[in-house]
């Protein structure tokens, strides 16, 4: 399984770094600046790394609300921010653009990113109006930027979002493995730090052999059982400070994530 060669282990625990404000965004404070992105990832990036995650994802995710069409500045200061990183990390790391998958493997080829977490697939219908993906479009966006190599991670249904076309999620996933091969599925809550519902994570599986991961919603308190279940997950809200997606990553609650996750595992702690 590709999971085990690029995280080194056979379940991954991937931590979300939310970026700061970006210029152009509506939260961006522009009297901190672009360094002030870079310092707050920073910190985050040191509280995952010190915890023992398995690998970091960075994301736009405070350019909320977001757009259709994302702005040139976003994807190059994203760049910017993970180059002045890039001596500090010491695990495999993956790049988000919400919401545009195209734009995430730019990054990707800039930063030399593992993975790409994207939606890359499907007619949905929710709070930012209806989205009509491409997926031909943008997997020869991936080969002609060179990421050819980048692994894949693509929700089965984005978070927030109801398809246009409503299907059962097991013929949804049979149909987007066949036409898209993507390297991992995702399995979202209805928002950030709410709970993945775990019946639909064993539909999911029960329906294919590509990895499936829990994509939001997992804490310390309910790690165990998600790895129980899925192949891994991809923790944000959860384990910042009083769980509060606005806040920086709590050291303390990324250590006791991590303790769970490794005693899930069945990993001896030392």
């Amino acid at each position: 399984m590709w999971l085990k060669k690029v995280f080194g282990t056979d379940k991954p625990v991937i931590g979300m770094i939310h970026l700061q404000a970006m210029p152009t965004d509506p939260k961006f404070k522009a009297e901190r600046g672009v360094e002030y992105v870079v310092e707050s990832a920073r910190a985050d990036l040191a509280a995952l790394q010190s915890a023992g995650f398995d690998g970091v994802l960075f994301c736009n995710e405070f350019s909320i609300p977001y757009t259709v069409k994302v702005p040139v500045v976003t994807v190059t200061t994203m760049s910017y921010v993970i180059g002045c990183l890039s001596d500090e990390l010491t695990v495999p790391f993956g790049i988000t653009v919400a919401n545009d998958a195209c734009m995430a493997f730019d990054v990707a080829a800039a930063t030399g990113a593992s993975f790409v977490r994207g939606i890359l697939h499907g007619a949905h219908a929710g709070v930012y109006g209806f989205s009509n993906v491409d997926p031909g479009e943008i997997e020869r966006h991936r080969y002609e930027v060179g990421c050819g190599d980048v692994k894949t991670m693509t929700a089965i249904i984005p978070e927030g979002t109801r398809q246009v076309a409503e299907r059962p999620v097991e013929e949804v996933v049979r149909t987007l493995s066949f036409n898209l091969n993507p390297d991992t599925l995702l399995v979202y809550s209805d928002k950030p730090g709410s709970a993945v519902d775990e019946d639909l994570v064993r539909k999911v599986k029960a329906s294919t052999d590509t990895p499936v991961l829990a994509s939001n919603g997992v804490k310390a308190s309910t790690v165990e059982e998600i790895l129980s279940i899925a192949d891994g997950c991809i923790v944000g809200t959860g384990i910042k400070v009083d769980g509060n997606f606005y806040n920086p990553i709590d050291p303390g609650r990324a250590r006791e994530l991590m303790v769970n996750a490794r005693a899930a595992r069945g990993e001896i702690e030392i």
